[in-house]
């Protein structure tokens, strides 16, 4: 009998041994001493009762025994004094509702407008473009400005051929121009306006990217006489196409030419070329040129010039192999009159319009987390302050000071991990806004998202500032001696933490103030912006778009009669008071750019190159100017 109670005890304890370590160092002894009564009695009732005893016995020991283990919550109180912290920490916080949601609310606002800022200032200045080593890629301009005042141009073909068959440090270039002709995607639509990037063959291998579907552009499609090709961008892909694979080999029209469609951009890919003048600009849909560029006129500017460097080479380097070869073409195409070519890299020529501004968002950001660890700081000692009573009790049971402090510092890891986590979804939806509110020629708007490296950041920056927020109620709690605590846990409104807490109090608001006095002159200032006369009214007006192509129009007086045409109709229109015709909107850009001569004007100094100046140049019909309420400051 005594060698089957000992078998049955050690079958016992093998069961046991499914069950984690602290379960058994907390339960095992009470546990065994349990089932071994169940089963003395199951014994003593016949064979089937026993049976059935054990047969019970191993079901629950496999079923419970692995759920104890991997339960999250016995996990964490399974990790030590960390993990123990954490579970206590959790209790503590769902224990106090309002301070919980209330905390986590200020830092979802505070994280979320942070994480907004940040995905701008991450994925335009930071990020670098889905290019083959981007730092190796320069565009390349000219200055003009010893024959007139001109300091960013465009390259003319010539210019292009030269760059790309250099050699030495630069490994390569490509000529891009991008246009807002009318495109007929589908036989029998009618034709919309697309943003078309045309390019010479080499843009793609530049960039060093793949088509998702068919091929990229070829140097062979430069040659004369080869077909027309086009690649289309994926959304317009996807949008006008549905995503089908069959689109390889159909034909579109693009200003009343014909291109085959050979290939299909993959998802993230975006292309931007920067203008003279202008905001960059992405495309929907690439081309190929239809002139030949060796034939151009040198002394045009009409290119975009895209420089490839070869691998490690310094930006010294760069520099210098342009401006070389920059020399040689202003001897060979402008006489030697002084006219330069710069490079400028990729990443810097795209962004630099808007960097200004994103640099003091980001500024404006971290000032803000500065702002937010202090409130939390503040919010966790008054909390500290309100626990003085179980920090009493604490330490009487023998908890140290450490043990006090690592506990109010997981709380507000905890606090910030919540945080920053409700920020993510608010910065999730704040983004969405701020792309649809921004202009449509922001750099890379586009590619502005919550991705992985913002949500990391956030979380990160979270846990961070929770943690630096809980240090000084840690320190608080971790130096306040046993008897003080039970004289401040009996009287209520001194000792030291009354007196750290005013200074987070002052801290807080000091910081407040510049926050605030800061966003009032950003708010003046954009008031003062909006009341300035920009010397034209927009009230009342209505402006549209008349792309015009075809052979029904190939001639200027051809163009020039319908113009009138459709001024004529739109001014007949009940309510219409003006109405003219403008090549480009007042502040958009879009103008032209001509030299002029002033005969006897003050400033001439009898010298052709400087007398004869580079002006902007916006062509308008008569009503034009008063429909835009532009006044004349003399003439008629």
């Amino acid at each position: 009998m005594s060698g089957h109670t000992s078998f049955r005890g050690t079958a016992l304890r093998l069961l046991l041994r499914l069950y984690p370590r602290d379960f058994r160092d907390d339960v095992g002894g009470e546990w065994l001493a349990s089932y071994e009564r169940r089963a003395a009695a199951a014994a003593a009732a016949g064979v089937l009762p026993y049976a059935a005893f054990w047969a019970r016995a191993v079901s629950d020991s496999v079923r419970n025994g692995p759920g104890e283990r991997m339960n999250p919550g016995v996990w964490w109180r399974r990790r030590g004094g960390w993990g123990l912290d954490m579970h206590r920490a959790t209790r503590r916080l769902l224990r106090a509702p309002g301070f919980t949601l209330a905390t986590v609310g200020t830092l979802a606002v505070g994280l979320g407008s942070f994480a907004v800022v940040w995905s701008a200032v991450d994925n335009v200045l930071l990020e670098p473009p889905a290019y083959k080593t981007p730092g190796d890629l320069y565009f390349v301009w000219r200055d003009y400005r010893a024959i007139f005042d001109l300091d960013r141009g465009w390259l003319s073909g010539p210019d292009v051929l030269a760059f790309d068959t250099a050699g030495g440090v630069l490994a390569g270039a490509a000529a891009v121009r991008r246009d807002l002709p009318p495109v007929i995607l589908n036989p029998g639509t009618p034709p919309r306006e697309l943003a078309v990037m045309s390019a010479s063959g080499g843009l793609f291998g530049l960039l060093g990217v793949e088509a998702a579907l068919g091929r990229t552009f070829t140097p062979a499609d430069d040659e004369p006489g080869s077909p027309r090709v086009a690649v289309l961008g994926h959304e317009l892909w996807v949008n006008e196409f549905g995503a089908s694979r069959d689109v390889l080999g159909r034909t579109i029209r693009v200003d009343d030419e014909q291109f085959g469609i050979v290939g299909v951009m993959p998802r993230p890919f975006r292309f931007a070329r920067h203008g003279s003048g202008v905001p960059p600009a992405t495309a929907e849909l690439y081309v190929t040129f239809s002139v030949d560029l060796a034939a151009e006129n040198p002394g045009s500017g009409s290119y975009a010039g895209l420089v490839r460097a070869r691998p490690g080479t310094p930006p010294d380097a760069v520099h210098a192999a342009v401006e070389r070869l920059g020399r040689q073409l202003d001897e060979h195409y402008f006489q030697g009159r002084g006219v330069r070519y710069f490079p400028v890299p990729l990443m810097a020529d795209l962004v630099a319009p808007i960097r200004p501004a994103l640099t003091v968002l980001g500024a404006a950001a971290a000032f803000l987390v500065l702002v937010l660890t202090v409130n939390l700081a503040t919010l966790l000692l008054g909390r500290a302050a309100q626990r003085e009573r179980e920090f009493a009790v604490s330490r009487a049971l023998g908890a140290d000071g450490w043990t006090l402090g690592r506990a109010a510092l997981m709380e507000g890891a905890l606090l910030g991990l919540l945080g920053a986590g409700a920020a993510l979804l608010l910065a999730l939806w704040g983004t969405s806004l701020l792309v649809e509110m921004a202009p449509a020629d922001l750099p890379r708007r586009g590619e502005i998202a919550v991705d992985g490296s913002v949500a990391a950041t956030v979380l990160i920056l979270g846990v961070a500032l929770g943690i630096v927020g809980g240090i000084v109620p840690a320190l608080w709690a971790s130096r306040t001696h046993l008897s003080h605590a039970l004289r401040q846990a009996a009287v209520r409104g001194g000792g030291g933490h009354t007196r750290m807490r005013r200074g987070m109090v002052v801290m807080q608001v000091a910081l407040s103030l510049v926050l605030l006095a800061a966003g009032g002159v950003l708010v003046r200032s954009f008031e003062a912006l909006l009341r300035s006369d920009p010397g034209f009214r927009t009230e009342g007006a209505v402006t549209f778009r008349i792309p015009v192509s075809g052979p029904a129009y190939d001639s200027v007086s051809a163009v020039n009669a319908l113009h009138d045409r459709i001024l004529t109709a739109v001014g007949a229109l009940p309510g219409v008071q003006q109405v003219g015709g403008i090549s480009g909107l007042p502040l958009s850009g879009d103008v032209s750019q001509l030299t002029v001569s002033f005969p006897g004007a003050p400033g001439n100094t009898g010298q052709a190159e400087h007398d004869v100046p580079l002006v902007d140049v916006v062509s308008v019909t008569e009503g034009a100017l008063g429909a835009l309420s532009i006044r004349l400051l003399d003439g008629e």
